[in-house]
């Protein structure tokens, strides 16, 4: 997993409430056995027009995108900071909507509501998978989000927890964000829990070497 220091990007603005997970990465969808590929697949049922959404076995292959999508619109091209809506990623827990959004491009999902920007297993899964979940006081979100419909980059700075929005205008604007601790040393170091653990490898191969063998259950 690639760490997470300082990162600048261009954000782009998709401003529903309540985006679930079904809607993030459809269900049809979740038979596909590769961790990959899930790009394409993100918001399938609104990003194509009817009929040209990808089939599960192919997702490179896929139908005229809809005008109308606000990621589709061509001041989001390009974008890799994501603002979303309050209470995004309900619903189902499935890890492949945290796969889908991070494949497609996105470091960092900023949302409205602290506490309820995110749901909890959403944002458990984004830290697990080096995608930042930000989430803002309305006022502070209401500002980003401002910025980002006339164009906007953002610098997020994971050692100082801080969000600047660089605005089309020239101005800039900085806003703190909480992040759990442990959280924001994983990300800082590149590590999900696997590979947190595997730090213990030498403490625990040693431990392997004296511990007493399992007998199992006696008859």
């Amino acid at each position: 997993m690639e760490p997470f220091v300082t990162y600048r990007g261009k954000a782009a603005l998709l401003d529903w409430s309540d985006v679930n997970t079904d809607l993030i990465i459809p269900a049809r969808y979740l038979k596909r056995v590769e961790r990959t590929g899930y790009g394409p697949l993100l918001f399938a049922d609104k990003r194509y027009e009817p009929g040209g959404a990808p089939s599960p076995d192919d997702p490179e292959h896929h139908g005229q995108e809809a005008a109308d999508f606000p990621l589709n619109r061509p001041e989001a091209q390009g974008a890799t900071i994501l603002v979303v809506g309050k209470n995004f990623g309900c619903g189902s827990s499935r890890e492949h909507a945290v796969w889908a959004v991070a494949q497609a491009g996105y470091r960092v999902v900023v949302a409205p509501g602290k506490g309820e920007g995110f749901a909890d297993i959403f944002e458990g899964n984004a830290f697990n998978n080096g995608l930042l979940p930000i989430e803002l006081a309305d006022a502070e979100w209401n500002q980003i989000a401002s910025a980002v419909r006339l164009g906007a980059d953002a610098t997020i700075d994971l050692q100082a927890t801080t969000i600047t929005v660089h605005k089309a205008d020239g101005s800039d604007a900085t806003f703190p964000f909480d992040v759990p601790e442990e959280n924001r040393q994983r990300l800082l170091q590149g590590l999900d829990f696997i590979a947190e653990t595997l730090l213990e490898d030498a403490a625990i191969r040693r431990y392997e070497k004296t511990a007493p063998a399992w007998a199992g259950a006696s008859s």
